[in-house]
């Protein structure tokens, strides 16, 4: 699948869920993992579930260098990082001409942003939109597995999925890292 970045916020199309369908399986496929039920509605608490967890899919066209996590609404009222439940992130990000997509725990993001506040900064409401309070995401900081690499077309803003490999370190490691409380 080409994983459209102007598509994924139109929702006249089903582009969002059919990539985060996608992702779910390429992952499960890639892994030997069972993939459960994707969520649905603007608001649900996580996008899907593989193996009875939980997991939030963020897909950026950001760089693995300057990618942003929505912490709250401006109004401090719950969103993103405040209001999920997942028990897992992923990030699919470009890295040059290859997307990669990272899973990290939520409970480490959480507790990392209740920490640290440097470079938090809020976006303003625009018409019904709410603002919202951005802080920057550097995947140094925390204890993630890169589990899948694709090619990245940059002009077209489009992630191929079905050209995505994993590694020999995340497949000795994805069980592992799932199941560690």
């Amino acid at each position: 699948m080409l994983i459209n970045i102007k598509e994924l916020t139109n929702f006249k199309t089903n582009h969002s869920e059919i990539a985060e369908q996608n992702i779910m399986d390429t992952v499960c496929n890639a892994y030997n993992l069972k993939a459960g039920n994707i969520t649905t509605g603007k608001f649900s608490d996580y996008d899907f579930d593989i193996e009875g967890k939980t997991f939030e899919l963020k897909i950026s066209s950001k760089s693995t260098t300057n990618s942003v996590m929505e912490l709250s609404r401006a109004n401090g009222a719950p969103s993103g990082l405040t209001a999920t439940t997942a028990d897992f992130h992923m990030f699919l990000n470009n890295a040059g001409n290859i997307g990669k997509l990272r899973l990290i725990r939520t409970s480490e993001l959480q507790q990392y942003y209740t920490k640290n506040t440097q470079g938090i900064y809020l976006t303003e409401t625009r018409g019904d939109k709410i603002g919202s309070k951005l802080a920057p995401l550097n995947f140094k900081q925390f204890n993630d597995l890169m589990i899948l690499e694709m090619p990245y077309n940059q002009s077209m803003k489009q992630f191929d999925t079905n050209r995505s490999k994993t590694n020999s370190w995340a497949q000795r490691n994805i069980h592992k890292f799932l199941n560690r409380r």
